[in-house]
């Protein structure tokens, strides 16, 4: 009865909800859209649908588990199900076209894993034909589906050449279609990377799913015209940029942003930037050059341009597609992310998705049962994630704090709060109050709503420290966004956050690292780094919520956790690294993920720490960590240049012995296929990987990481990296293509079979193919590399949060206040209120010369940050460090300030030891006064890092750093 009343009252709350239709992409704007229209040189029919001769139907019924979450199905000994024949009903060319009849699902009950009754399909016999002529399959489709919202079919090839198909890791030769009801779909897909030598079969199959109330139990799909063709095909791997194109980040740079696109085969000495809107030339600049690890490129740097507008970029006849240039270019995708969540929530009516579903989904915890719909679907499939709902939540509450803080954009406020309380109701309602909570389950079925029959899908509650904190962590900050909205929401939120912290608390004596794949590492999920990072992020957020001691007692406790995990010795390898984390304090094992990453949990918690409490004794030591693991990334992402995507990881070349044995000898050829940096140790720019593979999962936490430590830090660098992670994935790749769905141009078709093509959706991101170690994007759209998953548009959201929109600068001055852009040269002056003094405007990112009345500073502003300054005469001063190495090896920073009055500066330093951390210095106006603090480095082969405060204000803090070496 209880879970009945649950089911009622979630039904009623979702009718507060807005209903709105999904956003729908430009198709002409496709990856889809260009197929189509590809010039073709040649073609053969494979078959014209007029016979049945060499057609065969199955279903597949018997189940293989063949990982953690995908499933491949077997051909059932005991019949066929699905039907074929000839039809004249709906016919594309000739007479007939063929029929596939099928139900939807089979008899007897679901699978116990969660997933469909099987697979029916259609399979055309080849007599180990040779296609290798032709590079693309042309075939027409028309789905009758009644009642059905969205469907998909899946095609496979099977080869028994040199190189068999299916592949050991299942996706070559594989690719899913996403299909219109009720009209012609004309699908083609490129085969040029498919081993294709001795075809013996081509098959295309539908996933035994069942139905939503309101869909038929039996479906329909007619199959035309089935050709051979040779086309120019797309390009699929490499490094270089597709040539005749430019690789820029297609939804365009921010305005203060490094602004720069690559080639890879221009001849043009020169290029262009011209504005869309007038056709005038606003940049005429020599093409640079570069040289890098991973090959030779020709840059395209407009940095210099801060006006906003639309522009092409040319460089001899190569020609970019428009883009804008504007403080907040970024936004449009806030909202698209916003439009990809809508259409994957769980348990409400989608237009063009389905309708309110899963009213059966059910988790049982003894005798007490919750329906778990809602939240949101978590990836091509139907499933349910705990931990990817917190991060969604956690991403859009973050984004809401900094929105709330700006109060500039109330519109996109109320849209980000609106989808965070989605999230916030379903964490609340899924825990049984006593550490029991849904951690999630799979599940690819439709089913009926009806509780107690053989579709429904059934999970077992778990009590899970992870889980309680990071239910504690999204809690306590949905307390500090809706505590003025809606204060009976945000008590209820912290009062259940304090009791799921206790309930942590209680169980992470139990936590041991366990063999799972699926965290990252191959036989670790990292838990001994994981879980001290997100308990000291949802202890932060519920101290600052509280003030009680016990949470900080706890995240400054668990912080060693952390700093003492990191590599701070420099090691002995022709190419030394520093910074990078293990997944233990034991430093046995260094930490890196394979397609889902989280090392962003280190640096945040770290910041977290760092913001928090910054009179701690520790506060340099957590500084230090932040400091030196972004440096680590910066240096890594050399590697990468001019695209400066961020590699995965150090790899140690015995790691393989670690991992399960039938994948040891790919394990260890991926490993040896990095850069060797000595001793053993190998810099891969793509992960090691095995059926998982795609890199926006990995990138994009390392880009929060910079970001974070740039707050922190106050350094545009890690900022500009983190960016550049974006422009990665939205165009500025080898394959010039954007990969969020409906955003920029050449967007391409992903995996998404269950609910189908959503604006704003992003793939798990590019991958290697085999062992190689260099960009793979095959236009065939298969799990997981191109398979839509919650996480990467999270941390899309969650990056955004950090790197977006313009600087606010607020001030006191006595006169005008002049901001030069350092970059452009271009100035902006604001004259402050004459009573109150008070100034306030919007700058671009980047660094800035300021003056007023004779007084002149520097000072950089990051992108969607908030500043004070003070420029009144009586108290305003400026300065700036230096560092220099004394003969006795002491190390020298020297302070050169000027202003007026009485100022104290004092040092904190990790790995640097001084006399005395403290200075007062009284001011001469106009003229300069220098001091100095001499030093020793404490260990010698460990890095140093400094912070000078001026007048207690960590916000007036400076950092500097060295070395020995």
């Amino acid at each position: 009865m209880r879970y009945l009343l649950l089911l009622a009252a979630f039904i009623f709350l979702s009718a507060f909800y807005l209903v709105r239709k999904p956003m729908e992409a430009e198709f002409k704007d496709s990856a889809a859209y260009r197929w189509l229209n590809k010039k073709i040189y040649d073609k053969r029919t494979l078959d014209d649908m007029e016979s049945l001769d060499h057609w065969k139907s199955f279903t597949s019924s018997g189940v293989q588990v063949v990982d953690a979450r995908k499933v491949m199905t077997t051909p059932d000994s005991s019949g066929t199900v699905a039907d074929i024949s000839l039809s004249k009903q709906f016919v594309h060319q000739g007479d007939h076209s063929l029929l596939m009849t099928t139900p939807t699902r089979l008899e007897g009950p679901a699978p116990k894993n969660g997933r469909g009754w099987g697979r029916s399909g259609i399979r055309r016999l080849f007599n180990g034909e040779d296609w290798t002529k032709y590079n693309r399959i042309s075939i027409w489709i028309y789905p009758d589906l009644p009642g059905f919202y969205t469907i998909a079919l899946d095609a496979q090839l099977y080869n028994d050449g040199k190189e068999k198909l299916p592949a050991i890791f299942g996706q070559e030769g594989q690719t899913s279609w996403v299909l219109k009801n009720h009209q012609w779909n004309h699908i083609v897909w490129e085969i040029g990377n498919v081993a294709r030598d001795k075809i013996t079969s081509f098959e295309v199959s539908y996933g035994l799913s069942g139905s939503y109330p309101g869909e038929s139990d039996k479906i329909h799909f007619y199959f035309d015209q089935m050709e051979l063709e040779k086309v120019d095909p797309d390009k699929i791997e490499g490094w270089d940029v597709w040539k005749g194109r430019i690789a820029y980040a297609h939804t365009g740079y921010q305005t203060g942003a490094q602004k720069s696109a690559i080639g890879s085969y221009i001849t043009a000495k020169d290029f262009k930037l011209i504005n869309q809107l007038n056709g005038k030339v606003v940049l005429d600049k020599p093409v640079k050059q570069v040289n890098s690890a991973i090959g030779n490129f020709q840059e395209m740097d407009f940095s210099e341009v801060r006006t906003p507008g639309t522009y092409v970029l040319k460089a001899g006849e190569t020609v970019t597609q428009p883009f804008r240039i504007e403080a907040d270019v970024y936004e449009r995708t806030v909202w698209k992310a916003l439009n990809f969540f809508y259409a994957e929530r769980c348990g409400m009516a989608i237009p063009g998705i389905h309708g309110n579903e899963h009213n059966d989904w059910i988790c049982i915890h003894g005798n007490r049962k919750i329906v778990t719909n809602g939240g949101w679907h978590d990836a091509g499939d139907l499933s349910q994630s705990f931990e990817g709902t917190a991060e969604i939540t956690s991403a859009l509450l973050s984004m809401a704090e900094k929105l709330k803080e700006r109060d500039d954009n109330p519109k996109l406020y109320d849209r980000v709060t609106e989808e965070a309380q989605w999230g916030l109701d379903w964490i609340l309602k899924n825990n049984f109050g006593d550490g029991y909570r849904n951690t999630g389950s799979l599940n690819s079925r439709r089913t009926n709503d009806i509780i107690g029959d053989d579709d429904d899908p059934v999970t077992y509650a778990q009590n899970n420290p992870m889980a309680n904190f990071e239910a504690a962590g999204v809690e306590a900050l949905a307390y500090s966004v809706f505590k003025e909205s809606d204060p009976r929401l945000a008590a209820y939120a912290l009062k259940t956050a304090e009791a799921d912290w206790q309930f942590a608390m209680a169980g992470m004596p139990s936590v041991k690292p366990s063999a799972d794949i699926w965290r990252g590492t191959f036989d670790s999920n990292n838990v001994e780094d994981e879980l001290p990072a997100q308990a000291i992020i949802s202890s932060v957020a519920l101290w600052k919520a509280t003030h009680a001691l016990q949470y900080k007692n706890l995240a400054t406790r668990l912080a060693p956790l952390i700093t003492n995990a990191q590599q701070r010795k420099r090691p002995d390898w022709k190419v030394p690294f520093t910074g990078f984390y293990y997944t233990s304090t034991t430093h046995e094992r260094i930490l890196h993920y394979c397609h889902r990453g989280r090392e962003q949990a280190p640096t945040m918690a770290l910041t977290a720490l760092c913001d928090a409490f910054p009179d701690d004794a520790n506060w340099m030591k957590w500084y230090a960590s932040v400091t030196l693991y972004a440096e680590y990334l910066k240096t890594m992402a050399k590697y990468s240049a001019p695209y400066q995507m961020m590699p995965a990881s150090i790899y140690v070349d015995t790691e393989y012995r670690h991992v399960p044995e039938s994948r040891q000898e790919s394990f260890r050829t991926q490993v040896l296929q990095g850069i060797s940096l000595g001793s053993g140790h190998y810099l891969r720019i793509f992960p090691v990987w095995m059926d998982y593979r795609g890199n926006f999962g990995t990138i994009l936490p390392q880009a929060q990481a910079l970001a974070s430590a740039g707050r922190l830090r106050g350094d545009l660098a890690s900022e500009e990296l983190a960016t550049k992670q974006l422009e990665w994935i939205i165009g500025r790749n080898p394959f010039a293509e954007s990969t969020m769905y409906g955003e920029g141009h050449d967007y391409i078709p992903l995996y998404s079979p269950s609910s189908g093509d959503m604006v704003g959706g992003l793939p798990v991101g590019i991958q290697t193919r085999e062992a190689n170690d260099a960009p793979y994007w095959p236009v065939q759209a298969m799990w997981t590399y191109k398979e839509i998953w919650g996480h990467p548009v999270t941390n899309w959201v969650w990056l955004l949060k950090d790197v977006e929109g313009s600087a606010i600068v607020g001030g006191l001055a006595d006169a005008a206040v002049t901001f030069k852009d350092k970059i452009s040269g271009q100035t902006t002056t604001i004259l402050p209120d004459r009573s109150s003094k008070h100034f306030k405007i919007t700058l671009p990112e980047g660094q800035y010369e300021i003056s007023s009345k004779g007084l002149k500073q520097s000072q950089t502003f990051l992108p969607g940050s908030s500043y004070q300054l003070e420029f009144r005469s009586k108290f305003m001063f400026s300065y700036k460090i230096t560092k220099q190495s004394a003969q006795n090896g002491d190390i020298v920073i020297e302070v050169i300030a000027q202003g007026t009055g009485n100022h104290q500066f004092t040092i904190r330093t990790d790995n640097l030891s001084l006399s005395d951390y403290s200075k007062e210095i009284k001011f001469t106006p106009g003229v300069a006064a220098n001091f100095e603090w001499r030093g020793h480095i404490t260990v010698s082969d460990e890095p140093w890092v400094a912070v000078i405060i001026a007048d207690k204000n960590l916000t007036e803090r400076k950092e500097i750093r060295g070395a020995a070496w």
